[in-house]
């Protein structure tokens, strides 16, 4: 059976209100001397005492763990260095408190059945919101506090967002393309992400930002793919085959880099690729991948931060969290063969 704080009070010879204080620093009224600390100390340690925190969550009416949604998750450390940036992030923030962390990514189907509130969890960090009637109607009703993370604060709940100025990456892409002479570019994007705030937000910075430098938008210019391999090979084999694409993630652009060299299709020389991230993993990309980059493990750190600090102070002000996009140049873009 398991040591309790009366138990280590009855050895020491002290009131378990003292033991609470010298191992639990409780009881502002309660003084202890300092011989009779290192007394209840060492009696703990003796009977191997270690706090229930069960008990402690049950009493405290808290967890101590923070729940993180996705609606798109992926495997960590493949095709790209997104979800290791992003988690590194999360825990850097975790390890200086005492707070566990859960990743949920079926959260948001079942929010409508109040997850949310059920107990598990003191608060949400909510990625890649789609501000769907279901998510946003869970996060109106939630009473724990939520963050939410790449989420423009164009419009959606009002709770504190954090997110790249994703405008600026794709103008960045864009003028770094039309520089080099490319006219055919499109913007990829996987089917899953389009519904979601961030992704309708890169797709209106790639077309303002094409507009802007001139360059003709068709119907063709944005594709949303569902199977990477067979929507690439469609794609090159098409009369209107494109010089330049632009992709809404390291992820499908590393993808292209793999199924390009499966098909004989040299990249930068037949297709200049743009990823979006910029993780170290595009070092080890052949070639090298050109990518728009945001400050992944910042914005998360940043996000649990926030997230935590409204927990402890039992409050969720709104503010938005806007940072800036950089453009990291490789060697996956370069000039058209042909103009």
């Amino acid at each position: 059976m398991a040591t309790t704080i009366r138990d280590v009070a009855e050895a020491a010879g002290v009131s378990a209100m003292a033991v609470s204080k010298v191992l639990h620093g409780k009881g502002d009224n309660v003084r202890v001397g300092v011989e009779t600390a290192e007394t209840i100390r060492r009696v703990a340690q003796e009977l191997q005492y270690h706090p229930n925190r069960l008990a402690r969550s049950f009493r405290q009416q808290k967890t101590q763990t923070i729940g993180v949604v996705f609606s798109q998750f992926g495997r960590i450390g493949e095709l790209d260095g997104y979800f290791t940036a992003f988690l590194n992030g999360v825990l850097s923030a975790t390890l200086q408190s005492e707070y566990g962390l859960t990743i949920c990514p079926n959260l948001v189907k079942s929010s409508v059945n109040g997850v949310i509130n059920d107990g598990r969890f003191d608060g949400i960090l909510w990625c890649k919101p789609d501000y769907s009637d279901l998510s946003a109607q869970a996060i109106e009703r939630s009473e724990i506090p939520i963050v939410m993370m790449h989420a423009p604060d164009a419009e959606g709940p009002k709770v504190p967002r954090f997110c790249c100025d994703n405008p600026l990456g794709l103008r960045l892409a864009v003028e770094h393309l039309v520089e080099l002479g490319h006219q055919q570019i499109v913007f990829v994007m996987d089917a899953a992400n389009q519904s979601t705030s961030e992704g309708q937000e890169r797709i209106s910075g790639f077309e303002t930002a094409m507009i802007a430098r001139g360059v003709t938008l068709t119907d063709e210019s944005v594709r949303y793919w569902t199977n990477p391999t067979e929507d690439f090979a469609q794609l090159m084999s098409s009369k209107a085959k494109p010089t330049a694409a632009i992709t809404y993630s390291e992820r499908l652009a590393v993808s292209i880099l793999r199924q390009s060299e499966a098909l004989g299709i040299r990249v930068p020389e037949d297709i200049s690729v743009v990823g979006f991230d910029s993780t170290t993993y595009c070092e080890t990309t052949r070639p090298r991948l050109t990518a728009i980059s945001q400050p992944i493990e910042q914005m998360a750190f940043d996000a649990t931060n926030i997230l935590i600090s409204n927990i402890d102070a039992d409050q969720s002000a709104s503010r938005a969290f806007l940072y800036p996009c950089g453009f990291d140049v490789r060697e996956s873009t370069a000039a058209p063969r042909f103009r």
